[in-house]
């Protein structure tokens, strides 16, 4: 009986004829199952943030919901299709401008809503919830650019590494969405 072999992240296919083995799993590489985790955290919290802003604000609603969609679809998107690259770069485009966007809202506040031109306080869940933006971007681009400087200062986020560091970062962003709650004050 022939064994699959892996050609590509996520891709398994049958020696012999180098078509996709027949009933074989797909294989996920541990970068991809990192993406995956911390893009259905980051919309779940995003979730939540729909939940707290929804009443401020109906644009914040919708910001939130969307964002909330789009992260979650896209982890079920990659668990499907783990070697489908098509909507990389623009993920994380869009998890660098929800950063920047969460940066501007805690320094120098955001130019619309109840609260604008106030910076609002930084809380567990969107601390934990932009660095998850940022490890997502970083990833991507690490991914996109093997021979870049985020790759070669990612090196170090091998098979063991990448799973201990996305279960410690996967188990943060829950624990914060779970055990912290989000006001606004004024």
């Amino acid at each position: 009986m022939a064994t699959d072999v892996q050609t590509e992240p996520g891709l398994v296919q049958d020696p012999e004829d180098g078509s996709p083995g027949a009933g074989a799993a797909i294989v996920r590489e541990p970068r991809i199952l990192l993406l995956i985790g911390l893009s259905a955290v980051a919309g779940l919290i995003h979730g939540k943030a729909f939940i707290d802003h929804v009443d401020h604000y109906w644009l914040f609603g919708v910001f939130f919901a969307v964002l909330t969609y789009a992260q979650v679809l896209w982890a079920m998107l990659l668990w499907r299709r783990p070697d489908d690259r098509r909507f990389f770069a623009a993920v994380a485009v869009m998890s660098l401008g929800v950063a920047a966007i969460w940066l501007v809202s805690r320094t120098v506040g955001l130019p619309i809503g109840p609260w604008a031109g106030r910076p609002e306080s930084a809380g567990l869940p969107d601390v934990v919830a932009t660095l998850d933006e940022l490890v997502i971007a970083a990833i991507i681009a690490s991914i996109l650019r093997p021979e870049g400087r985020i790759a070669a200062r990612l090196r170090w986020l091998d098979a063991d590494n990448c799973i201990r560091f996305g279960s410690a970062l996967c188990s943060l962003s829950l624990m914060a969405l779970l055990f912290s709650s989000h006001a606004h004050t004024g």
